[in-house]
C-alpha cells in the first residue's frame, strides 16, 4: 500500500461538514492509501534527516459516508521517530499564518524531496509563493495593488485610488481585512493596526465592487481546472465571503472570463509542479493563489460528485 503523511491541524479540531483534509483522508481511504498524520511542530531534523512523531489512521469509511458522524477516525498506533523518506506522498494541510515555523517547516520538507518523498505542494513553492503576493505574477489579471510597509506610499495609493481593501499578507479566511478610503476617519487606526505602526508590510488594492457578490473559489488540480466553483457570497452588507466569516457558499461552474484568468494561472502553476490550488476571483479580477492549504472541495464534492482530492491522488500516482 502506498504511505500518505498528512501534516495538518489538530485532526480533533476539524470540521467535517466542510473541511477538504477530512474529504482527502476518506478519498485515501477509498482508494488503498495507509494514512499518517502529524502536526507541524512534530517534524524534526536529526543528523541531517526528517523524522516525524506520527500516528497511524484508521479511517472507518469512506466517501460514500461522508455524512457520516464523528467516530470517522481511530488512531492505532503512535510512534515518535519516523523518517520522513519512508513515506510515498507528503501533503501539507496545515493552515497559515505564515510565520518563521511555518519557513523552517518547508525546510524539513526539503529533506524529505531529497530522499524522494513527493511533498504536495513542492517545499520551495510552499515558501516562495506566498497566497496574497502570487498574484503579482499575473499584473494583467490583478487590480492595482501596493504592498508596503511606507506610511506616506500607502495614504497616497489610497488617496489616488479611493474605495481600497487593506489586509495582512500572511493570513488567511478573510482575517484583517479591511475597506478603507481617504475619507474614512478610522482610516490611520486601521492602517497603524495593519502594519503594527508601519513595521509589517501589507498588501492594498483598490476596491472591486463586484465582492458584494461574492468571490470564487477555483480548483486547478494538477494542471486541471476543475469545471465547478465555490461561489462565497458574503452576508448583507459585508465585503468578505470567507466562510469562516459567515459567508455562505453555492457551487457554481464557471464561465467564460473565470477560464480566462484561471488558464494562465495554471501553465504557470504547471511550470512549477504545484499540484493543489485554489485560486479566487472578484469579477474579472485575480484575488489570491492559494497553495498552502486550499479548501472548499467538499462543497463541491457533494454538489457535483467531483471529488478535487481524488484527482490530485490519481494524478501523483501516475506520476509516481
Amino acid at each position: 500500500m502506498p504511505k500518505l503523511l498528512i501534516i495538518s491541524d489538530p485532526i480533533d479540531k476539524f470540521n467535517i461538514n466542510g473541511d477538504t483534509t477530512y474529504l482527502l483522508m476518506l478519498t485515501a481511504k477509498d482508494l488503498g492509501y495507509e494514512i499518517y498524520n502529524c502536526q507541524p511542530k512534530e517534524l524534526f531534523l536529526e543528523n541531517n534527516k526528517p523524522y516525524a512523531s506520527v500516528r497511524t489512521l484508521e479511517i472507518n469509511h469512506g466517501t460514500s459516508l461522508i455524512h457520516s458522524t464523528l467516530d470517522w477516525v481511530n488512531v492505532i498506533e503512535a510512534n515518535e521517530h519516523v523518517n520522513l523518506q519512508n513515506f510515498d506522498i507528503i501533503m501539507v494541510r496545515n493552515d497559515p499564518p505564515f510565520d518563521m515555523e511555518y519557513y523552517y517547516l518547508t525546510q524539513i520538507l526539503e529533506f524529505a524531496e531529497k530522499a524522494g518523498v513527493k511533498v504536495v505542494n513542492p517545499a520551495a513553492c510552499l515558501r516562495n509563493f506566498n497566497e496574497k503576493l502570487a498574484i503579482l505574477n499575473f499584473p494583467e489579471l490583478i487590480t492595482p495593488t501596493l504592498v508596503s510597509r511606507d506610511k506616506k506610499v500607502i495614504f497616497d495609493f489610497i488617496a489616488k485610488y479611493g474605495n481600497c481593501v487593506a489586509k495582512p499578507i500572511d493570513m488567511m479566511a478573510g482575517r484583517g481585512v479591511f475597506k478603507i478610503s481617504p475619507e474614512d476617519p478610522n482610516q490611520a487606526a486601521i492602517l497603524e493596526n495593519l502594519t503594527d505602526y508601519y513595521s509589517q508590510s501589507i498588501m492594498v488594492q483598490k476596491f472591486i465592487p463586484e465582492v458584494v457578490l461574492g468571490d470564487k473559489r477555483i480548483f486547478i488540480v494538477n494542471g486541471k481546472i476543475i469545471d465547478y466553483c465555490l461561489y462565497r457570497i458574503p452576508q448583507n452588507g459585508q465585503i468578505r465571503g470567507n466562510l469562516a466569516v459567515g459567508g455562505r457558499g453555492e457551487v457554481h461552474r464557471l464561465v467564460e472570463s473565470d477560464y480566462e484568468i484561471a488558464m494562465p494561472v495554471a501553465k504557470w502553476l504547471s511550470a512549477h509542479n504545484i499540484s493543489f490550488v485554489g485560486i479566487d476571483v472578484i469579477g474579472k479580477c485575480l484575488t489570491e493563489i492559494n497553495i498552502t492549504s486550499p479548501t472548499g472541495a467538499q462543497q463541491i464534492f457533494r454538489d457535483t460528485g467531483i471529488n478535487v482530492t481524488r484527482i490530485l491522488l490519481e494524478g501523483l500516482a501516475k506520476i509516481n
